[in-house]
């Protein structure tokens, strides 16, 4: 396979099982699916990659031959571990009425549902009144990290997925506390058929919020984004915009952050905003229909204009190559970067392999310990590589994430990207993260 040329029945053969269950003791019905932080794209449509069937373990019910007294302790300690379990993880309905944390759900009902494309839809969510004064704190300190996702639960199979919002429509959406998800709907996934047969006044269960990287530390003075984002993969690359570009509008323009994402889709009714940002036409069969994710990235072109942008790319038409992700980050003339220190905490390649995306909640106290030349000036930070979407998607441009400690890091840049840094000494000026 040719490192610059990525085909999707490649991807599709790079990955399979790679969704990872954090399950209870044995015997337990309750499972726990942990998806990347971009979960919503945990039951992406997309041509590379085939979902795997996660299945849970149903309690034995049917006794053991020849169980005597010395079982009943075993019996007692599983039973005690399951209930212990289900009050952790929030799948117990007694517990579930209080706000937004990271230990229980709490309810959320369905204002609004948008189909966006034959596979495609948004569904748009806000707590119950009673809850608003405690939640949209939370939602807001959430939109002001950046980068974060919660988990919703299918409570009759007793899973849970990560997905990522989009961002606010306006200013009175995200002070509601509204939140919006893009969602697939795949014919063998649970959770997003689960999700799609759910109406306008039905309720969902969140958990959260659980924050991702810092983009503003992770970057520090530079200034550059190229995200590559496969299918719903796209919901973190918005948010990331959301962050530098909405959070800059005060900011002289020659000083903003520039944002371009390169967005592959398996077929061109998903590429939602390429007809009125480049003028392609669909194919005969493929009628989009006026929604407001495609709204909201016109109005981002039109708001921003070369400080963002949106490469598409369709599977029948181009893959994205070396070619393609090496003009993307040459385009913009860049500052000269630092060289990083090894043992910083936000701009070394070392560091980042061994660290996972919601570490850098708790280290916003850390500083930057890199320096910087005066001659010639030099900026400190790292410009940002971020690849989001299905598993097999980031392997083959990144290489996958990998579990150490019972929590799931970076692990190292392979794939397309890993074969950049090795024979292009300018990747050296980008930080690659896995989302």
């Amino acid at each position: 396979m040719s490192a610059s040329k990525i085909c999707s029945r490649c991807l599709r053969a790079s990955r399979t099982g790679q969704s990872q269950s954090l399950r209870l003791p044995y015997n337990s019905s309750l499972v726990l699916q942990r998806a990347p932080l971009q979960a919503s794209t945990a039951h992406l449509s997309f041509s590379t990659w085939s979902p795997q069937r996660q299945d849970s373990r149903t309690l034995n019910s049917e006794p053991g031959k020849g169980r005597g007294k010395s079982r009943k302790p075993v019996i007692l300690s599983v039973a005690a571990a399951l209930v212990a379990g289900a009050a952790y993880y929030g799948f117990s309905s007694e517990t579930e009425d209080d706000s937004l944390n990271s230990t229980k759900f709490t309810p959320f009902n369905i204002i609004a549902k948008e189909h966006v494309s034959p596979t495609a839809f948004i569904i748009t969510i806000r707590c119950p009144d009673v809850l608003a004064s405690k939640n949209n704190p939370k939602i807001m300190a959430a939109w002001q990290h950046g980068l974060w996702s919660v988990e919703m639960k299918q409570p009759q199979l007793q899973i849970a997925r990560h997905y990522t919002p989009l961002p606010p429509l306006s200013d009175a959406q995200e002070n509601a506390g509204e939140l919006r998800f893009l969602i697939r709907k795949m014919g063998s996934g649970e959770m997003s058929n689960y999700l799609f047969r759910l109406q306008v006044g039905d309720q969902v269960w969140l958990r959260g919020p659980h924050y991702g990287f810092d983009i503003s530390k992770r970057m520090g003075e530079a200034k550059d984004v190229v995200f590559l984002a496969g299918g719903t993969g796209v919901a973190p690359a918005l948010q990331i915009v959301h962050k530098l570009l909405d959070g800059s509008q005060n900011t002289a323009p020659e000083q903003r952050p520039s944002v371009r994402i390169l967005w592959a889709n398996r077929r061109d009714i998903d590429s939602l905003g390429r007809k009125e940002l480049h003028g392609k036409t669909k194919r005969s069969g493929d009628v989009g229909v006026p929604n407001s994710l495609t709204d909201q990235i016109v109005d981002l072109k039109q708001k921003y204009g070369d400080h963002f942008n949106i490469d598409y790319f369709v599977d029948d038409e181009k893959f994205i190559t070396h070619e393609d992700v090496n003009t993307a980050i040459t385009l913009r003339q860049q500052p000269a970067l630092a060289a990083t220190d090894k043992r910083c905490r936000w701009h070394s390649h070392e560091g980042l392999a061994a660290t996972s995306d919601e570490d850098d909640k708790a280290a916003k106290d850390i500083a930057c310990t890199c320096r910087r030349h005066n001659m010639p000036p030099e900026f400190i930070g790292r410009n940002i590589l971020g690849v989001s979407g299905p598993d097999g998607f980031i392997e083959a441009y990144a290489g996958s994430k990998r579990w150490f400690g019972g929590r799931e890091i970076q692990g190292p840049v392979l794939g397309l990207l890993g074969s950049m840094k090795r024979m292009d000494p300018k990747m050296d000026d980008w930080l690659v993260l896995k989302l």
